[in-house]
C-alpha cells in the first residue's frame, strides 16, 4: 500500500484511524491558503466543511506523503456519480446562509455547468476535493505524487475519469502539467449571489474556478 521514493518520501493511503492527524495538517497547510476558504468569512473552515472532507477517507481514495514518519502532504478525493449536480444543489440549500453554504453556492454551480459523469458518458468519477502541501518540502514534486495516486487508485477501483475543480491558480498548473484536460472555467467576479454581489473574493492571483479531468 505504502509507495517509497529515493528521497525518503513515502506515500501512502490514509487509514480510517488517521482522520484526527490528516485534519491536523489540512487544517495547518490546505485551508489557510485554499482560495475558497479565504475568499469567504470568517477565515476559519466550518464544522460540515470538514467533516465532508474526512468523510471521503473510507473510501480508500485520500492520500499523504510523508517524510521522516511526518505527513508533509495530503489530498482528499471521493466518488461521485451522475447525480452529483443534483446533490450538491441540495447540500447548497441545506447550508444557505453560511460560509460553508456560500462555498457550495460556487461549487454547485461548476457542478452543474460540468456534470463530467453525463458529460462523458461514465457511471462515475473520482473527484479531488482537496490538496495541501507543507511550504517547506514545496518543489519536489509531493503535489504530482499525490495525484498519482488518485489516479492509479481509480483505475484499481474501475473508474474511467478523475475530476478536479482548480480554485487556485496553483493547482491549476500542476494538474495541467499532468496531462489533466481543462474543461470548464468559472470567474470569481461572475458568480453573484440572488441580490447581485459576488459570492466569493479570493487572494490574488486567484482568478477562477478551473474543472479539469483525465482520462484514466
Amino acid at each position: 500500500m505504502a509507495k517509497p521514493y529515493t528521497d525518503d518520501i513515502v506515500v501512502r493511503q490514509v487509514a480510517v484511524g488517521e482522520t484526527e492527524e490528516l485534519m491536523t495538517f489540512l487544517l495547518a497547510y490546505y485551508y489557510p491558503e485554499e482560495p475558497l476558504t479565504a475568499g469567504t468569512q470568517p477565515p476559519e473552515p466550518e464544522a460540515a466543511d470538514k467533516e465532508f472532507l474526512l468523510s471521503n477517507v473510507p473510501y480508500g481514495t485520500c492520500f499523504v506523503a510523508l517524510h521522516e514518519g511526518r505527513i508533509v502532504a495530503a489530498v482528499v478525493a471521493g466518488p461521485k456519480d451522475s447525480h452529483e449536480p443534483e446533490h450538491m444543489a441540495e447540500e447548497a440549500r441545506k447550508y444557505a446562509g453560511g460560509k460553508w453554504g456560500s462555498i457550495l453556492h460556487l461549487l454547485s454551480a461548476v457542478e452543474t455547468a460540468t456534470d463530467v459523469c453525463r458529460r462523458f458518458s461514465v457511471p462515475s468519477c473520482l473527484h479531488v476535493h482537496a490538496l495541501g502541501v507543507d511550504p517547506q518540502l514545496r518543489g519536489r514534486n509531493l503535489g504530482g505524487r499525490l495525484m498519482e495516486a488518485v489516479a492509479q487508485r481509480g483505475r484499481d477501483l474501475g473508474h474511467q475519469l478523475v475530476s478536479v475543480d482548480c480554485t487556485s491558480v496553483y493547482s491549476a498548473r500542476l494538474v495541467q502539467r499532468l496531462g489533466y484536460q481543462l474543461i470548464n472555467t468559472l470567474r470569481y467576479v461572475d458568480h453573484l449571489d440572488a441580490s447581485g454581489q459576488q459570492v466569493i473574493r479570493p487572494p490574488p492571483p486567484h482568478e477562477s474556478v478551473q474543472t479539469f479531468v483525465l482520462h484514466l
